[in-house]
C-alpha cells in the first residue's frame, strides 16, 4: 500500500504493519491507522499516519531515561487484548527544537503498542514523570 508523507515522499507500506489506535493519539482523535517508519541511523522513529500526512517523531523512552518504568494497568492490557508482556512494545512521543541540546519526550503520555495484535494507545500515566523531559545529556544524542 502506498501512503504520503510531508518527510518522506511517497513510501510503499506493509498493510500487516499498520497500527490501529482506536481511540486516535491525544490532539488528532480522528487518526486511527500508523504505521512506525524506522531510521537505523539514528533512535528516532516516526509514527506515521496512513490517513493523511500527520506524523510524530517517537522514541524508545528507555534510550532518554534508563530508570523509566510504570506499571501497564490491567484496563490498558484488556483494551488492548495483551496476554504475553514481551509482546508490549512503548514508545514517547519525542520534540525536536531547532536547538538539539533541548530536545525532549513526553514520558508522561506513552504510547503502548502490543505488537503482535497491531493495536495501540496513548496513555496518560498517574505517576510524576514529566511532559517535557529534556534528554540530550543523557542519551549521548
Amino acid at each position: 500500500m502506498k501512503i504520503n508523507t510531508n518527510y518522506f515522499g511517497e513510501l510503499e507500506v506493509d498493510e500487516n504493519e499498520i497500527l490501529e489506535f482506536e481511540k486516535g493519539m491525544l490532539g488528532f482523535e480522528e487518526l486511527k491507522k500508523f504505521v512506525i517508519i524506522k531510521d537505523s541511523e539514528i533512535f528516532i522513529e516516526w509514527l506515521q499516519s496512513i490517513e493523511d500526512t500527520t506524523s510524530f517523531a517517537i522514541m524508545d523512552p528507555f534510550v532518554a531515561d534508563n530508570n523509566y518504568s510504570f506499571e501497564l494497568p490491567e484496563k490498558i492490557m484488556k483494551q488492548l487484548d495483551i496476554i504475553d508482556k514481551e509482546d508490549v512494545m512503548i514508545r514517547t512521543v519525542v520534540i525536536i527544537p531547532e536547538d538539539i541540546t533541548k530536545i525532549r519526550t513526553n514520558l508522561q503520555a506513552p504510547i503502548v503498542i502490543n505488537a503482535k495484535l497491531k493495536k495501540a494507545m496513548q496513555i496518560i500515566l498517574d505517576d510524576s514523570y514529566p511532559i517535557r523531559y529534556e534528554f540530550y545529556d543523557k542519551a549521548g544524542v
